[in-house]
């Protein structure tokens, strides 16, 4: 299983992971982090590098809401230390996909990264555009 993880600004990964938990049930070994307004970064990343470091072992793939946003960077600091998989600007889609996905055994953790790229772009859709070149 890939362990997962969640991290924004503010509340938006507790947020992706409610919502996926109400289409997909209570899932495990996904972690959220979100920077508080006013929390120290440093501390901030020491709490995901502790885990990080905890589950070094582990296929991990990071979702960040926003790159080159400080959630983005702490992860991206971590890049030369650890083996894992990064993805910034995280939407639902990404997430359902990488928690259905994961428990794949013949995906690699790269193929697995791939899908989530590819899906989280397909599930950003110009709605009235979509209906109107359908009429």
């Amino acid at each position: 299983m890939v362990e997962v993880f969640l991290i924004s600004h503010e509340d938006v990964s507790e947020s992706l992971l409610r919502s996926a938990e109400l289409i997909l049930g209570n899932q495990k070994n996904v972690y959220t982090y979100s920077l508080k307004r006013g929390e120290d970064i440093e501390i901030f990343g020491e709490k995901i590098n502790e885990k990080i470091e905890e589950l070094k072992n582990e296929k991990i793939l990071i979702l960040t809401d926003m790159f080159g946003g400080t959630p983005s960077n702490v992860i991206a600091a971590n890049l030369k230390k650890y083996d894992f998989k990064c993805i910034s600007g995280m939407n639902l889609p990404m997430l359902l996909d990488a928690l259905l996905l994961r428990d794949d055994d013949s995906l690699e953790i790269e193929q697995l990264a791939e899908q989530c790229l590819k899906t989280g772009k397909e599930g950003i859709i110009d709605i009235k555009k979509m209906i109107s070149e359908k009429k």
